[in-house]
């Protein structure tokens, strides 16, 4: 019996397979390499039902940006935009000759200020305002924020990261309870004695073999694994129950198989009247 794991990983393998071919075909590409990254961020951005988010939300904790509407820029200047020499005029500092205009607005501003304070009179003997110095501090209102405020995005980013995959956990214990729940409904424990009907692979299948072989349950262990007869011996995989159907109906008794011997269940299908697809090699 295949590991459930490496059954789940095949069938993501599968999904993507079949994303990146319909990509080349969409596209009329062959560079199938260049198409893995749109075949990643359209897996990462798909909702699953399991986790009720997309798996990029449930990592990182927000959606996936993609796109200048989705990036910080306010929702009128990528509407604007016309080249990419309009995106870089847009997202490039300011250059030094702003800055050189800017530092000798602020000198006009500190000199008129000075002026205006020498022109105003003292009141009833008070001493006039010291004036205003350009090594003087800026008061603490205007000082830039301390280290601790400058990292509380941090923290709330980290805060909204760790609350997403608390959800994708809580939502897929729910999922879990579900399949938990709906498989006892559905797939009633079967017990010694109970005729199973066992589903033949296509592979082992001849053209007039039935679908399925029918077999005894003659043991049950502590991990839900049964051993089930068949009347030319006992199978030498165990089965776990969504591996076979259980019978309405008891068509065979215990004393009407085999329990002497282990057998394949390919050599109990070649014991049948139709004898299955007849190689040899593959025993």
């Amino acid at each position: 019996m295949a590991n459930p794991d490496i059954r789940s990983v095949e069938r993501a393998n599968a999904d993507s397979k079949d994303i990146l071919v319909a990509w080349m075909s969409y596209n009329n590409r062959q560079d199938w390499t260049v198409g893995l990254k749109f075949v990643q961020q359209q897996k990462n951005c798909a909702h699953y039902a399991g986790i009720n988010k997309t798996s990029y939300k449930a990592m990182f904790g927000e959606d996936a940006k993609v796109g200048l509407t989705s990036s910080s820029l306010p929702p009128e200047i990528p509407e604007r935009l016309k080249s990419e020499d309009d995106l870089l005029a847009v997202l490039q500092p300011p250059s030094s000759t702003n800055t050189e205009s800017t530092s000798d607005e602020t000198d006009v501003q500190i000199s008129a200020t000075r002026e205006e304070i020498d022109e105003q009179p003292s009141v009833s003997g008070e001493q006039p305002p010291a004036p205003v110095s350009e090594s003087t501090s800026l008061p603490a209102t205007n000082q830039p924020p301390a280290v601790s405020e400058n990292s509380a995005p941090v923290d709330k980013r980290l805060e909204d990261i760790s609350n997403q995959r608390k959800r994708a956990r809580e939502s897929q214990l729910s999922q879990a309870e579900r399949m938990v729940k709906r498989s006892r409904i559905d797939l009633k424990a079967g017990e010694v004695g109970d005729n199973v009907a066992v589903p033949i692979p296509m592979v082992d299948r001849g053209r007039g073999d039935p679908r399925n072989i029918i077999g005894v349950i003659v043991d049950r262990d502590e991990n839900d694994l049964y051993r089930i007869a068949v009347k030319a011996g006992i199978l030498s995989t165990k089965y776990s129950r969504n591996q076979f159907d259980l019978c309405p109906q008891r068509l065979l008794n215990e004393t009407d198989v085999n329990t002497d011997c282990t057998i394949t269940l390919r050599q109990a299908l070649r014991s049948t009247a139709f004898g299955g697809h007849g190689f040899f090699h593959c025993d």
